[in-house]
């Protein structure tokens, strides 16, 4: 037997935590056998797959002696009168772990994300801290335990339930089978399985306060009743694997935000090493508000992906090596959670939700994982000049919006608005300079389409892109490492917003465009006369009249939307030095005497 089919009963993270439920199962098997083969999980839209690269022995299985499943959680409330004497040995104590992951974060803090290997810096946390937390703070610890001890309880026989579980997942069901897995471990074992057990609504999120929707519109008060196996299940995947972050949403008001990754084409033991480092050493921050925090989390979810993959060439390739060649989407296929709303002394289900990962990420060859790590480290560090306390969150539900969609389209709108704010900052000493995403990042972004490539690799697109640079982020007061210099030309604002709102129409954005060619070359003009006294050299592009006919060939050929979308992205970008030093200088060769006039 190598192959394990589980359904999708219920529509949310619940199904990708008994996915991971049963996967761990199958590795702790593994391991007790000393079988070193691989996990592979794959979702087939109607429900999971799990491959083994070696057939596993089903009367082997049924020797196997206990292992714990998952630990028991203890936090400073939690009752423990019942519990045997073993378990406050393995016992998952939430305060002691959060303890250590403050001291870790405060010194992460302090260090800039820095913090290096030496005797001195603090231990890194648990993976699991926040989800034993979560456990705690929404009082389910006490179902999380009840589960594990009816495990505990039924520890001779445990080789016959785990062989009866993988027995009854040899093939896809339209249910998870719990029945039929009762039936054999009873005809094993003459041992029942423990009794269904209440719901609890951090694991069937669709569940009202334990009560199922078509109970509370019946004014019913009866707990939902869960199988106790599918329960079971599901606290193993989510006390492993869950990614849960306290998150604020008001001053002095958290919510909860838990989320799940769902594998669609990705080893276990991959899996399980990306999403632990992600938890451990760079897990997203929930301090400015749930757009921000969804954002960090797939980047993050991202860098930590491509950093597998570099980790896995450094050491020969293997299995993993395939993954270079396809997107984030294609091994993790989507973040998939719920968010708990803070009620005072109790949390409740506020909304299910699911973001996609950013299909633009596409390296190609082992160089490229560089390149595009240092493109995302770029989106992040534009990320943390963001935050719904300032007034933010439209830019933040903007490029959410972007980030957790496949299409490189979606980056446009947030870069109209992004660059009003840029200009704005700018125009303000007293705010700090904004972070912008650099020409060589959006061309990497945009790689892998070729009508956009075309567009943005003209060389008048490229002039024009430039000189609308030249008028809003490289005029007025700019900031340097030397300090603040005043440059001759002033600021132009609303260029961003002038064009994207004559972009659905090409006369009228052949219109605005070549308005502003028209005044920046007059200006252009006017600074050359004041050069020509002074003997310096104006450094600015200078584009053509041949510049604007070929942006209106570019017009004629793609969508009018779409290059005044790129223009803005490109205009309000940050350009190379070695380009910036040499933009419109006396013996540059794109510069010409040739004005633009209106």
């Amino acid at each position: 037997m190598d192959r394990f089919f589980l359904l999708k009963p219920f529509n949310h993270y619940g199904d990708i935590f008994l996915l991971l439920g049963v996967a761990r199962l199958v590795e702790d098997i593994l391991r007790q056998l000393g079988q070193m083969g691989g996990i592979r999980m794959f979702d087939r839209a109607t429900h999971y797959e799990l491959q083994l690269n070696r057939p596993l022995d089903l009367e082997g299985v049924k020797a196997l002696t206990y292992i714990h499943p998952f630990y028991p959680v203890r936090g400073a409330k939690t009752p423990w009168d019942k519990m045997p004497e073993e378990s406050s040995e393995i016992a998952f104590n939430t305060v002691t772990h959060s303890e250590r992951r403050k001291v870790y974060r405060e010194a992460l803090y302090h260090s800039k994300g820095k913090l290096g290997n030496e005797e001195s810096a603090p231990t890194p946390p648990d993976p699991r801290t926040q989800n034993g937390v979560f456990l705690t703070s929404q009082r389910c610890d006490r179902n999380h335990n009840g589960l594990w001890l009816a495990s505990w309880q039924r520890q001779e026989h445990y080789g016959c339930l785990v062989a009866a579980i993988l027995q009854a997942l040899d093939r896809p069901r339209l249910l998870f089978p719990t029945e039929e897995i009762a039936q054999t471990f009873q005809q094993w074992t003459g041992e029942t399985l423990p009794r269904p057990v209440s719901s609890v609504k951090i694991y069937l999120p669709n569940a009202v306060q334990g009560v199922n929707r078509t109970k509370a519109d019946n004014n019913k008060v009866d707990s939902q009743k869960t199988d106790w196996l599918t329960l079971w299940a599901i606290a193993s995947g989510f006390f492993e694997c869950a990614l849960s972050e306290r998150v604020k949403v008001a001053e002095g008001t958290y919510d909860w935000r838990v989320v799940a990754a769902n594998p669609k084409d990705i080893s276990l033991s991959a899996y399980r090493q990306v999403l632990d480092r992600l938890r451990r050493y760079n897990p997203p921050g929930g301090g400015h508000g749930a757009a921000r925090f969804d954002c960090e989390t797939i980047l993050k979810l991202c860098l930590e992906l491509l950093d597998y993959h570099t980790s896995r060439l450094n050491q020969g390739g293997g299995e993993e090596f395939r993954f270079l060649f396809v997107p984030p989407p294609e091994a993790i296929g989507e973040l998939v959670g719920t968010h708990f709303n803070s009620k005072g002394q109790v949390y409740g289900v506020k909304e299910l939700f699911a973001v996609g990962l950013p299909g633009w990420i596409r390296p190609q060859a082992p160089e490229e994982c560089s390149e595009y790590r240092t493109v995302i480290e770029e989106h992040l560090q534009v990320l943390r000049g963001l935050t719904a306390e300032d007034g933010h969150s439209e830019l933040l539900a903007l490029y959410r919006d972007f980030v957790t969609g496949h299409s490189v389209h979606s980056f446009f709108p947030f870069a109209v608005h992004y660059a009003d704010f840029v200009v704005a900052r700018l125009a303000n000493p007293r705010t700090p300079p904004p972070r912008l995403f650099s020409s060589d990042g959006l061309n990497l972004m945009v790689k892998q389409d070729t009508a956009i490539c075309e567009i943005v690799r003209d060389p008048s697109f490229i002039r024009i892109a430039k000189a609308i640079n030249q008028a809003t982020v490289h005029a007025g007061k700019i900031r340097t490492k030397d300090g603040e210099i005043d440059l001759d030309w002033q600021r132009q604002y609303g260029l961003a917003q002038e064009l994207s709102a004559r972009a659905n129409s090409k006369i009228e954005f052949a219109s605005a465009i070549s308005d502003f060619l028209g005044k920046y070359a007059h200006e252009n003009m006017r600074l050359q006369e004041h050069y020509l006294k002074t003997g310096r050299s104006l450094k600015r592009v200078q584009p053509t009249t041949a510049d604007l006919d070929r942006l209106m060939e570019l017009l004629d050929t793609h969508n009018a939307t779409l290059v005044a979308n790129l223009l803005i992205a490109y205009g309000y970008a940050r350009w190379k030095s070695k380009d910036e030093s040499t933009q419109g200088t006396e013996d540059n060769p794109d510069t010409t005497d040739e004005s633009l006039d209106n």
